[in-house]
């Protein structure tokens, strides 16, 4: 969005250096120049206002993402000890030996 609003301002330039310099404003091409500056203009308030529905929703989706990070190291921690593997495989041993 930003890059259209930079390519747009730059061939505003261009286009203002040549028709300045043949003295023929062309009304259309300036209609249309109006017509993207103001499209862009949407798209960026639209942009912001996204953004910060976004933002205010941060505090509850904070929450939900610490309390998966906390269950995703808890898991990771037991899978370290391997407690329950070692007990399984014990009893395996014993009841093939029995």
């Amino acid at each position: 969005m930003m890059n259209k609003a930079m390519q747009s301002s730059e061939n505003m330039i261009e286009e203002e250096d040549i028709s300045g310099s043949m003295m023929d404003f062309n009304q259309s091409s300036k209609l249309h120049n109006l017509k993207a500056a103001r499209q862009l203009a949407t798209e960026i308030t639209e942009s912001g206002a996204k953004l910060f529905d976004l933002l205010g929703q941060e505090r509850e989706l904070k929450d939900s993402r610490d309390k998966a990070l906390q269950f995703l190291d808890s898991i990771s921690r037991n899978l370290d000890t391997n407690t329950e593997q070692v007990y399984i495989e014990k009893c395996i041993g014993n009841i093939i030996e029995n």
